[in-house]
């Protein structure tokens, strides 16, 4: 993944939505029947905001104590409109992925919803797809002046966790001295670390995407990003032997 890349190489299309005049117990239906945890509002086809599974806590004050039907009673006294966040925080489909996350961390939202120029639903975008897109591979180049232009599928080997901890231990003795003359040993510390450190990233985002939007899940994710995104910064410097 490129920051430069488009919003709709990444969305969510064929989302789940809501409408501005619906009862508010139909997202409290919504999110207990459907895997999802954001609702784009609609008005006349419009976007006109989003609804969170946080938005069920708001829900919940409006809930008597002993409630035997939370749905009915919210339905007699409170429609979606009266829940949306005013103003609305979108994103053009054709913006890059790094202004999404820009205005997910400006506003404090953990999704978009992406829109066209007239406001209407393309789709939606998530902070998981953030992350899962700059964890996925970059694809492998293709020589475009060679004849026959054919990617190559690449030799892959297994590798126990037993052996890959040996080989670690192995090159950490190695590395940065004169026996590491091409900075093979470095590498595998390096990459090492950079793996385990991506790793911390993935076990957050799980947590989170499995729980919902948990304040202190949420609190874990940014601090594994942030880790990972010093790590980055550093060069992984604290993962090398210092001599």
């Amino acid at each position: 993944m490129h920051s430069t890349d488009p919003v709709n190489r990444f969305m969510s299309a064929g989302v789940l939505t809501v409408d501005v005049k619906d009862p508010a117990g139909e997202v409290l239906r919504l999110f207990a029947a459907y895997p999802v945890h954001h609702l784009p509002v609609l008005d006349r086809d419009k976007v006109v905001g989003m609804l969170s599974t946080a938005d069920l806590m708001k829900l919940e004050l409006f809930l008597p104590k002993g409630s035997n039907s939370p749905i009915e009673y919210l339905n007699q006294r409170l429609n979606v409109g009266a829940m949306v966040r005013r103003p609305l925080v979108s994103i053009e489909g054709h913006h890059s992925i790094e202004s999404a996350a820009q205005l997910m961390a400006k506003h404090g939202v953990h999704a978009l919803p992406v829109v066209d120029s007239q406001d209407q639903l393309l789709g939606i975008v998530t902070t998981t797809d953030i992350i899962y897109a700059a964890l996925r591979p970059k694809p492998a180049a293709v020589d475009s002046n060679s004849s026959a232009a054919v990617v190559q599928e690449p030799q892959l080997m297994t590798l126990s966790a037993a052996e890959l901890a040996q080989a670690h231990h192995a090159a950490v003795g190695v590395a940065g001295t004169a026996r590491d003359s091409d900075s093979v040993c470095k590498a595998l510390v390096f990459l090492c670390a950079k793996v385990a450190t991506l790793d911390q990233v993935c076990q957050a985002a799980e947590r989170y995407i499995n729980a919902g939007q948990d304040q202190h899940l949420h609190q874990a994710l940014i601090k594994a990003l942030d880790s990972a995104r010093r790590a980055e910064q550093r060069g992984y410097e604290s993962s090398l032997p210092r001599r």
